[in-house]
């Protein structure tokens, strides 16, 4: 199983991302992590290392990011989790809303991790 979980700084546009992403795909697994522990707009190490930690215990997780810092949280937290976890944890570069879309339609299909970011070709953002 994959699970999705989409980082940003601001838990609305992962929320909203998610909301979409489930209406075209109801059986994806999603977990949106935006913003502080607080609910104010930020980046939040611990609760993205539960997030991570938490997938891919159970699978796989794929994780996708709006930008900057919320990227390097999910890249620092993936390098802390124990190393047969992080072999589970896939980091994409692929655009948050239109990648998110496509990643959920994809997991809801089936798709492991690898093949989903394959199915992303047209969404990464740094070619």
């Amino acid at each position: 199983m994959v699970t999705l979980i989409l980082l940003s700084h601001s838990p609305k546009v992962v929320e909203g991302v998610r909301d979409l992403a489930l209406e075209m795909a109801p059986g994806a697994a999603i977990v949106p992590v935006g913003g502080s522990a607080a609910g104010t707009l930020g980046s939040d190490y611990d609760r993205v290392f539960a997030a991570l930690e938490a997938a891919a215990s159970q699978g796989e997780a794929l994780v996708l990011a709006d930008m900057g810092s919320a990227k390097m949280t999910g890249e620092m937290a993936r390098e802390a989790l124990p190393s047969e976890l992080q072999e589970r944890v896939f980091l994409c570069d692929a655009a948050l809303v239109e990648g998110g879309l496509a990643a959920a339609v994809a997991i809801a299909g089936g798709c492991g991790a690898k093949a989903v970011i394959d199915s992303l070709e047209d969404y990464i953002l740094d070619k």
